[in-house]
């Protein structure tokens, strides 16, 4: 018996040693049945892990035996848990993680596997651009690249583009903006329908974009349409309604308040009342609207803003696509229009219902067609058209950077006349538009009476490709073609009139005296402008791509040119080859060679190609035998390093190596003759004109930590040389202007940071969080300045677009003024409350020769982007806050000061220096300094820190609500999908101007940016 006890004593412990040793094997491959190398199988709850081979293959003796679970984890693919008991072998499938952009990257010419790219690039896929309900695409980017810097300055229907600076900016020629490619072709993209967008590139360092040699200076963003898939149809619909108000109100004062401070403004400045104490009384009583009849006309209280614009503004969008695919032809196709109205009431007097409303209209087709010829030919077809519409009053509202209305709006004091006098008996009554001699451009009356202008551009655009494999030579060897057209016309037409304004003089005995200044005439034709533009763009490929064993290669060779025509002018060209040469040995380490070879027609003749390479090296870190006792948390380790140099050749002139000659009417004079007409040589040229040449570097790691957070952290340093720089220099006895030289020198640098994380915490519930951060600081080292000039007003040592104006010390005293040696200001007569500024140089004066650097610059310097969301039972919740720091406004004197140019007051002058209190308590509590009229304020009024305002700001950028319909209610009706979503953008801002304007605007003199609140259906069969 103990024999028998002792045997089955010793068959249990072997059985459980064989379990504490059980070997598992398997094979792990992706959707496609092929092998998956360098996938990780962890044992949960140990170290215990290995990784596949070069077959996809994996041995793992496991320590916690048959109750053990396998986290197999690979990147770009879902992580797995695979449970053992009773397996000795498995056969895993991974799939792809469809819900993140992992897979591919779009770069420079081609597409690359992301745990392969080693360049500095963000991408973003069409789900994230739709949670915006901006119709313009560069709004929608604002906030989700990290590196990519955006500023808006209006929200003008059809004019509200952001600019672009990647990673800050680094010349101080040009608008620094980016290339931007559509479809591999440069394009404008603001009004593409946001449907239609696969996915956005940014390229950030020289390893991504010296491909683009002379041209790639200032970062690229590619932007990549859809495709279709072999796949049965699938047809999308999307309806939104929009409503679009402006982000701030305005703060002008009533017209009791502003004739109150207007008659302090004068006692100020020694000038004569133009109101007395009974007037002032009347306007009180005109705010209090207890006057009528011929009191009110003579003591208005116009709020202008109120009077002639609406509260909000609707837009409507309407988008419809199909995608699908057979094993011969794949296709996308859409089309979409949009509607977006301006904020301008409708005055118009137009028979023919023409509006004065500014609107915009957008009509879009687009259709990506793919043809499998045979099993080596695919032939590809592009084709976009949109036909864009933007009407509005005869009035300067053609561009985003001016509005004649908003100015108006801003000038024109409430006080002065009303917007009509209505005359005349019922029945017979007239309406006569107010104005006086100084203001005649009465803007209802403009809007009303003086014309509108239509507009329309019809862009065409079209790519014809093809793709030849040729295995049959060696497999892995492709050509490819590509041949793009693109048409641009553009055409405006201006219908306008006259208008009468008129200025009660008086009443006698019932009759009106009124004097008139213009005359009303017919509307009538005025003429039009057009241009048209047209571009050829060819490239031409071959490219390389295999594995052999452990070994990775890919290679590119690439020709392009183009071909840009505006109206009659000299064609724009450009010309290069593009190389690339990859390589990753087994998957861990990585190398990247890229070059550009091309020119410009910006150069003379011989000197017009330049040679742009670039470097790269990356190391999968986590891939590393040695790390798989770190495999339990840390998912994913990347380094990467880049250096390479890349072109720029924007210039403020073309052909600066030609000389300019200028023809006058009076060139010369012979002796005591009169002048006579002649050519002279009005600049003379530089032969040796070339490119900006950007030296730039990049560090960088990119982590994956516990299956549940990524991330990447990337340093970057720039130093650009030969900038494009006039002459400074020149001395005055040369007599003629010079081309500008490659004189310029200006350094960048900063980091970036990004992190994510996803988690799904049931099959019900997920969320996720997301935040990045963007430093650029940039700096001028040279600029051509006189060794002479005086070291703190030279930009030398500062940022680009860094603020120069006087120093503030506060306000002036009473102490100050009898001070003998306090310096006296060579902009007007100073009194107690004005300014005080400090005098640089200490010659007691204070003149332009105090001016120094104030401030940031226009750019910011910190960017940053939280955002979250969430999803439960098919409802979704997301929101983006977006930020900058390090960044300084000057907006315009309207915005700013009182009674510009006679005009209006705001609530901030309220808090002016106030004459008749005591000096300690304006000490105390100014925070404007003493009230002057028109241009009396000019001491005030310079450029100065007192006024340079702090233009940081955090905004709730984006939040989106949505409600997706459960399957099995939506297949009744033959749906795939059906969701409903509230978004918004824009909607509530913090900044540092107490209600002053938007931080991201010019000032006020501009159609102001817009918050917007929009409703939405999505249909998917």
């Amino acid at each position: 018996m103990k024999k028998l006890y002792l045997t089955a004593l010793l068959v249990i412990i072997a059985q459980w040693m064989m379990a504490q040793n059980k070997v598992i094997t398997g094979v792990v491959k992706d959707s496609k049945g092929e092998a998956l190398i360098g996938v990780s199988i962890l044992e949960i709850g140990t170290t215990n892990g290995t990784i596949t081979n070069t077959d996809g293959v994996f041995t793992l003796t496991l320590v916690t035996g048959e109750a053990a679970v396998l986290r197999v984890s690979y990147i770009s693919h879902v992580t797995r848990e695979i449970v053992t008991r009773g397996l000795t072998r498995l056969d895993i499938t991974m799939q792809e993680n469809t819900e993140e952009l992992e897979e591919v990257v779009v770069v420079g010419y081609g597409q690359q596997k992301k745990e392969s790219v080693i360049g500095a690039i963000s991408q973003i896929s069409a789900r994230e651009l739709l949670k915006s309900p901006a119709a313009n695409l560069s709004q929608a980017i604002s906030g989700k690249l990290p590196g990519v810097i955006t500023t808006q300055t209006s929200g003008a229907p059809g004019s509200d583009d952001v600019l672009i600076f990647i990673r800050g900016r680094a010349s101080f020629t040009g608008d620094g903006q980016p290339l931007i490619l559509v479809d591999g072709v440069e394009r404008a993209f603001s009004q593409i329908a946001p449907d239609d967008i696969a996915s956005i590139s940014t390229l950030k360092d020289a390893s991504a974009t010296a491909v683009y040699g002379v041209r790639g200076a200032n970062g690229v963003i590619l932007i990549t349409t859809k495709r279709g898939q072999e796949q049965r149809p699938t047809v999308s619909l999307t309806v939104n309604t929009q409503w679009q108000s402006p982000t701030r109100k305005n703060t002008y004062l009533n017209a009791y308040q502003s004739t109150t401070l207007l008659e302090e403004a004068l006692a100020n400045d020694g000038l004569a009342s133009q109101f007395s104490s009974q007037d002032l009384e009347m306007y009180r009583k005109s705010v209090a609207g207890e006057l009528s009849g011929v009191d009110a006309m003579r003591y208005p209280n116009v709020d202008w803003y109120d009077y002639v614009l609406r509260k909000s503004a609707p837009a409507q969008r309407y988008n419809a696509n199909v995608e699908g695919g057979t094993k011969r032809m794949r296709y996308f196709a859409s089309a979409e229009h949009y509607r977006q109205q301006g904020l301008f009431k409708n005055f118009s007097t137009d028979p023919y219902n023409n509006e004065s409303n500014s609107s915009y209209r957008r009509y879009a087709f687009r259709a990506n067609l793919d043809f499998l010829v045979n099993a080596d030919l695919t032939a590809s077809v592009n084709f976009g058209t949109r036909f864009e519409e933007r009407r509005g009053p005869n009035a300067n509202e053609y561009s985003s950077s001016y509005s004649e209305v908003f100015y108006e709006l801003n000038h024109t004091p409430g006080w002065l006349f009303p917007v009509a006098y209505e005359i005349g008996e019922e029945g017979s009554r007239q309406l006569l538009y107010g104005g006086n001699s100084q203001n005649q451009n009465n803007i209802v009356a403009r809007l009303a009476k003086a014309g509108f202008y239509r507009q329309t551009n019809t862009i065409n655009e079209t790519n014809f490709m093809a793709n030849y494999r040729l295995d049959k030579l060696t497999r892995g060897l492709s050509v490819r073609g590509m041949v793009s057209f693109d048409y641009d016309s553009w055409y405006r037409r201006l219908f306008r009139a006259d208008f009468a304004t008129h200025e009660l003089l008086g009443v006698q005995n019932g009759e009106y005296n009124f004097a008139t200044y213009n005359t009303d005439t017919e509307l009538a034709y005025a003429g039009n402008n057009q241009t048209t533009t047209m571009k050829i763009y060819m490239e031409y490929a071959l490219n390389y791509s295999r594995r052999f064993g452990v070994h990775d290669v890919t290679g590119l060779l690439l020709y392009n040119q183009n071909d840009y025509r505006y109206q009659a002018d000299l064609a724009r060209r450009y010309q290069g080859l593009v190389g690339r040469v990859t390589y990753g040995y087994d998957n861990r380490y990585l190398a990247e060679l890229n070059f550009g070879y091309n020119g410009s027609e910006n150069f003379m003749e011989g000197k017009r190609f330049g040679f742009f390479p670039s470097l790269s090296l990356g190391w999968r870190a986590s891939k590393e035998r040695f790390m798989l006792p770190f495999s339990k948390w840390l998912d994913n380790l990347k380094l990467r390093v880049s250096y390479g140099e890349v072109g720029n050749d924007q210039s403020p002139q073309r052909f600066l190596y030609v000389p300019v000659w200028t023809q006058l009417g009076t060139a010369y004079t012979f002796g005591n003759s009169s002048a006579r007409g002649g050519i002279y040589e009005s600049q003379y040229p530089n032969v040796d004109v070339t490119w900006e040449r950007a030296k730039k570097y990049n560090v960088a790691v990119e982590f994956g930590l516990f299956g549940m957070i990524e991330g990447s952290i990337d340093i970057f340093r720039e130093s650009r040389v030969d900038i494009l720089t006039p002459y400074l220099t020149r001395p005055q006895w040369v007599g003629v202007n010079m081309a500008a030289g490659n004189l310029g020198e200006t350094k960048n640098a900063g980091f970036e940071f990004e992190a994510r994380h996803h988690q799904r915490v049931n099959d019900n519930l997920s969320y996720n969080l997301s935040f990045n951060f963007t430093r650029a600081r940039n700096e001028i080292v040279s600029m051509n300045e006189p060794a002479a000039k005086t070291s703190y007003r030279k930009q030398e040592g500062h940022p680009i677009s860094q603020y120069f104006g006087l120093v503030s010390e506060g306000f002036i005293t009473a102490a100050d003024l009898a001070n003998p040696d306090f310096p006296v200001s060579s902009f007007g007569d100073v009194k107690v409350g004005d300014l005080k500024y400090t005098d640089m140089n200490g010659d007691k004066f204070i003149d332009d020769r105090d001016v120094t650097c104030i401030g940031y610059s226009d750019i910011p310097e910190n960017t940053y982007a939280f955002t979250l969301g969430c999803d439960w039972k098919g409802i979704s919740f997301s929101a983006m806050f977006q930020g900058v720091t390090g960044v300084s406004r000057y907006y315009d004197a309207e915005a700013m000061f009182a009674f510009v140019d006679g005009g209006k007051v705001k609530e901030h002058h309220l808090k002016r220096w106030n004459p008749a209190l005591p000096e300690a308590d304006n000490l105390s509590n100014a925070r404007y300094p003493l009230l002057h009229y028109d241009n009396y304020g000019t001491h005030n009024q310079r450029l100065n820190s007192f006024f340079l305002q702090n233009g940081s700001f955090l905004r709730l950028k984006n939040i989106e609500l949505s409600y997706s319909l459960p399957r099995e209610i939506i297949s009744r009706w033959a749906m795939a999908d059906l969701r409903f979503y509230v978004n918004a953008n824009n909607l509530i801002t913090w900044d540092n101007l107490d209600g002053l304007v938007d931080p991201e605007s010019n000032g006020s003199n501009r159609y102001p940016i817009m918050k917007a609140v929009n409703l939405g259906v999505n249909i998917r069969f």
